[in-house]
């Protein structure tokens, strides 16, 4: 099925750039032509990661492949254990409930493969399958997790996000509002040229998938102030009106920053966040007052967004009530979960 390139429009962009609109594409999400969703075999009914696929495979023209690791470990993959007499759907079951959820895709006109693997261990049989889907988008409903798989790195969101070369949404049962709102998290400042690379594509990602969803893009850049650190160092005693004034001047500057850096894009003033404070907090609260249906993040060893999908601060992303998109550099991939 050839790809589909479709090119982001945000209503609010061609508003503000009038005559001299210019059109941003990422080919990354533009260049969706197959899509891979993984079932969750014990769910009943509709499953939001497969409602979601079909308003993009129905925006892009894509392919959508509906997949069931079947594995003992599937099973307890969730806050909530199975009930202990419960036996593993056989595969007649499995085939049926692929084949009720993709009902609605075929009815829209969307091609649609259900496949079934088998494997050990859940993570490592979808990490090994990606290379063979040839999914250029992957699309997982996440669950909580226990802080002791947080803790000791146990749950499957967490490998698949490492491993995955291509864009993963792990999608909430909130279905999206009518007009998305989606937030790019970005961290512009930063020194490291692969960070800011990926800062270019998580933005670039996000206004595409605005575009495609005809939503609304936000964009939040969160920093703890230089000028604190000095006020730790002395011991918390320099909390003065020269603090403050630096206080503002750096905020002043981080905006500046971050204008420049979404211009391109046309996003409306008041869709820029620049806040002060810890990434995990910001984000948290920012999410909750603009109603955000999905954040992107980049997923780099480098950068803070990274480590709160991975690292100790997962649980704030796990609160989190909308989906989330990670993205990634093309050329990188962690190879101690891959391999």
């Amino acid at each position: 099925m050839a790809r589909a390139s479709v090119v982001a429009r945000s209503r609010y962009a061609q508003v503000l750039m009038g005559e001299t609109t210019r059109w941003y594409e990422d080919e990354s999400v533009n260049r969706i032509g197959h899509i891979l969703v993984i079932v969750d075999p014990l769910a009943a009914g509709r499953q939001a990661a497969v409602d979601k696929a079909a308003i993009f495979a129905r925006c892009l023209n894509a392919s959508v492949e509906l997949l069931i690791c079947d594995i003992a470990s599937a099973r307890y993959d969730h806050s909530v254990t199975p009930h202990p007499h419960a036996e593993p759907p056989s595969n007649t079951h499995l085939l049926d409930l692929l084949e009720t959820l993709a009902v609605p895709l075929r009815a829209q006109g969307t091609e649609v493969a259900l496949r079934i693997i088998y494997g050990k261990s859940l993570p490592e049989s979808l990490v090994d399958y990606f290379p063979d889907s040839k999914a250029d988008l992957v699309i997982k409903d996440t669950h909580h997790h226990s802080f002791a798989r947080r803790t000791f790195l146990r749950n499957t969101d967490w490998h698949v996000s490492r491993a995955c070369t291509v864009p993963l949404l792990l999608t909430k049962a909130k279905p999206w509002s009518p007009v998305p709102v989606i937030m790019a998290a970005v961290d512009p400042n930063h020194a490291n040229p692969h960070v800011a690379a990926l800062d270019r594509k998580i933005l670039s990602t996000a206004a595409t998938l605005t575009g495609q969803l005809k939503g609304d893009l936000h964009v939040i850049h969160t920093f703890v102030p230089t000028s604190f650190a000095g006020v730790i160092a002395a011991g918390g005693r320099g909390m003065t009106a020269d603090y403050s004034d630096a206080l503002t001047a750096e905020n002043s500057f981080r905006y500046s920053q971050i204008e420049r850096f979404v211009h391109a894009y046309g996003v409306a003033q008041g869709h820029l966040h620049v806040e002060m404070g810890t990434a995990e907090v910001c984000l948290s609260r920012l999410v909750a007052t603009s109603c955000a249906d999905v954040v992107v993040i980049g997923a780099s060893a480098h950068g803070r967004w990274h480590r709160m999908i991975v690292g100790t601060t997962a649980t704030i992303l796990e609160s989190l009530p909308c989906d989330i998109l990670i993205d990634r550099l093309a050329d990188e991939t962690d190879s101690r979960c891959a391999t």
